[in-house]
């Protein structure tokens, strides 16, 4: 694991704690934050305003304020001026990634993520849902989130949490480079 992965999941599970356990309050504040992530990156050069040392740190926190203020829990902006003032607002889309794993586990959830070249049709997505659960074995809930990969050439890639099953054309071809050299 990076060491920004690491400082985001420090964050997360911080944010975590804040909550005392309540669920509810957990994905409002992953929706949040998914929705700042999801505005900054709309908008051209935000991010660089976020990292640029050029940029006073009151300046930041006033246009987070103005922004944000009144539109997302106090938690939410508190963490946001915390990243502001110990110059870690560039890991925000990591704390949101690191926060939906957690949020996951507390719904007893478990996220598949399926890389394939082409879109896949409901009825194999289904199967393999179903496939990746019995393969789980834990009495979670799957959802499986579908993306679309066109470098694979043919096959699949699975990424559950941190572990890969790699069945892609491009998998194979890799391993087989990787035995020929």
């Amino acid at each position: 694991m990076k060491q920004s992965q690491k400082i985001a999941k420090n964050y997360a599970q911080a944010l975590l704690e804040l909550t005392n356990n309540d669920l509810q309050l957990q994905e409002i504040m992953l929706n949040e934050i998914k929705t700042i992530t999801e505005s900054l990156d709309k908008v051209k050069n935000s991010w660089g305003f976020f990292n640029s040392p050029g940029i006073s740190k009151d300046e930041k926190k006033e246009f987070i304020k103005k922004m944000f203020s009144g539109k997302i829990n106090e938690k939410i902006l508190n963490l946001l001026f915390l990243l502001i003032d110990n110059k870690r607002f560039n890991i925000l889309s990591e704390i949101q990634n690191q926060l939906s794993k957690l949020v996951n586990k507390s719904r007893g959830t478990t996220v598949a993520e399926v890389y394939s070249a082409v879109d896949i049709d409901s009825n194999t997505m289904e199967k393999l849902k179903q496939s990746i659960a019995n393969t789980i074995g834990h009495n979670e809930k799957v959802e499986v989130e579908s993306k679309v990969e066109r470098s694979l050439i043919g096959g699949i890639k699975i990424k559950i949490n941190d572990l890969v099953y790699d069945g892609s054309i491009k998998g194979r071809l890799e391993a087989l480079k990787e035995k020929l050299c």
